[in-house]
């Protein structure tokens, strides 16, 4: 079995520039209520991994930039994640990649706005930085313009440490720069704030757009749009993949696990 060294080595030279490893024991881990066990029995370890954003283009003002280097970057982890949980299954380990974007569990209790296991969690216990002020991953070396990816494996490896220091000094430009005020001043963040800004031109729009449309019963449209089924449709649409089973082949005993 590759060591953690060489295991991440290896991520590095497929594109990633950070990779780390977390304990799926971790103390922090269970705090915060992440339980690695759900999303592969016998789990050992968490592969963070980190792919730097252009600071250029998240600073141009150009939306059309930004969204388009991000989209690149998700499509990167996106690419070593399978790279690497072919190379895990090569040693003989099991291993999951887990979404850094979509999907995400659109039920009613989630509403979209938890991912399987927190990415930003998992990169500070493996010492990729700590946690901002505006709630996102502040590396040393990228501040907070990094992206991340988790791969989920029993592989026994390695842990690294958590930074001595977090490089997030608190100097509250974040809050100040945030056009709806959801970071509050003792870092508290207003999640649904910031979700709806964010993220307005993608299904809190839908919603809106819809319960605009001329002559419709807007409690009849509500029932569609606050639907998880209409939600996980837009999901669908989106990431490009909507198959909602896969029975046959998992029953389907011919080829290796």
């Amino acid at each position: 079995m590759l060591s953690a060294v060489e295991l991440k080595e290896q991520v590095k030279a497929m594109g990633a520039d950070l990779v780390g490893v977390a304990a799926a024991d971790a103390p922090l881990l269970q705090e915060h209520g992440e339980e690695p066990a759900k999303l592969l029995p016998g789990a050992r370890s968490l592969v963070s991994i980190g792919v730097a954003l252009n600071k250029t283009a998240v600073c141009s003002g150009n939306m059309l930039l930004n969204r388009y280097d991000s989209m690149c970057v998700y499509e990167r982890i996106n690419q070593i994640s399978l790279e690497t949980t072919r190379l895990l299954a090569k040693e003989g380990a099991k291993a999951v990649g887990i979404p850094p974007y979509l999907p995400v569990d659109m039920g009613a209790e989630t509403k979209g706005m938890q991912g399987e296991i927190n990415h930003k969690t998992v990169a500070a216990i493996a010492g990729l930085g700590g946690i901002g002020l505006n709630r996102l991953l502040v590396s040393p070396d990228f501040g907070p313009f990094v992206r991340l990816g988790t791969i989920v494996t029993d592989a026994s490896l390695q842990a690294d440490q958590t930074l001595n220091e977090n490089p997030c000094d608190q100097c509250e430009s974040c809050r100040a720069a945030c056009p709806v005020e959801a970071i509050g001043e003792g870092g508290d963040l207003d999640y649904r704030a910031c979700a709806s800004h964010a993220v307005r031109s993608g299904l809190p729009n839908v919603i809106a757009a819809m319960r605009k449309l001329p002559g419709v019963d807007d409690k009849a449209i509500k029932g569609i749009v606050f639907n998880p089924d209409f939600w996980d449709v837009w999901q669908a649409t989106v990431s490009g993949v909507f198959y909602n089973c896969s029975e046959c082949m998992a029953a389907c005993p011919v080829g290796s696990d």
